[in-house]
């Protein structure tokens, strides 16, 4: 903690509104905008990481989970749930990622179980 103070740039003012350039280079990778001293204790840590929550766009599906072609039409044997499919374009709906991968991960599922059976039973 000492360290990352004594990086801390104290000439710049801190400003939540704009990228204000408030850097240190004491972690990897550099804290860029927003730095300030750690100074009132208690302290607590934890370990973490970033993770992606979902991506804006990627491939587009019907309410049956097919994977739809430029044209629109379902793209045969092709399926798609979770945060590979799009939903969210301008605007994230809290609490609505996991749910909606869920549901659609079963539709999924389903639908290619079904269409294994219609294959099975076709060859027999």
């Amino acid at each position: 903690m000492n360290e990352f103070n004594a990086t801390c740039d104290r000439e710049v003012e801190f400003n939540t509104a704009i990228m204000d350039g408030r850097a240190h280079k004491v972690i990897d990778p550099p804290k860029s905008n927003w730095a300030n001293l750690i100074e009132t204790p208690p302290f607590y840590g934890f370990p973490m990481t970033a993770n992606l929550t979902f991506t804006y766009g990627r491939l587009k599906t019907d309410t049956e989970a097919r994977v739809l072609s430029t044209n629109g039409v379902p793209i045969p044997g092709l399926y798609a749930a979770g945060e590979m499919t799009g939903l969210f374009y301008h605007e994230y709906p809290p609490a609505t990622s996991v749910l909606r991968s869920l549901t659609f991960e079963r539709v999924a599922g389903a639908n290619i179980a079904k269409a294994l059976q219609e294959q099975a039973a076709a060859t027999r």
